[in-house]
């Protein structure tokens, strides 16, 4: 009985048992440490994953958007075209009816 309470104040014992602690403590952290890490990475890899297919959806909108704006340009400037046309056929016909006025106007003094 005297042994095992000499043993019980050794300094040694108590050494040994704190470093067997500190060890299973060290190792459990490790264990926590790599099943973090491990749900970080796969996080990281659905985020990823995710950024992906927005990138591909917003680059797919912005290319449909540059053709409609394109096809937007031409009507535009086919609609220039045409307007400047009939400005021109409005403004031939307004110079026959004012040469036709004046005409008659003269006759008609």
């Amino acid at each position: 009985m005297q042994i095992a309470h000499e043993i019980a104040n050794s300094q040694a014992v108590w050494a040994v048992c704190c470093i067997i602690l500190a060890a299973a403590v060290i190792r459990e952290m490790r264990k926590e440490n790599v099943e973090r890490e491990r749900d970080l990475k796969e996080s990281n890899n659905i985020a990823r994953a995710e950024a992906n297919r927005r990138e591909e959806r917003l680059m797919t909108h912005l290319e449909k958007s540059n053709e409609i704006q394109h096809e937007t340009s031409k009507t535009l400037q086919s609609m220039q075209t045409t307007l400047g046309t009939v400005e021109n056929r409005v403004d031939r016909m307004e110079k026959k009816l004012y040469r036709k006025r004046e005409d008659q106007h003269g006759r008609n003094e």
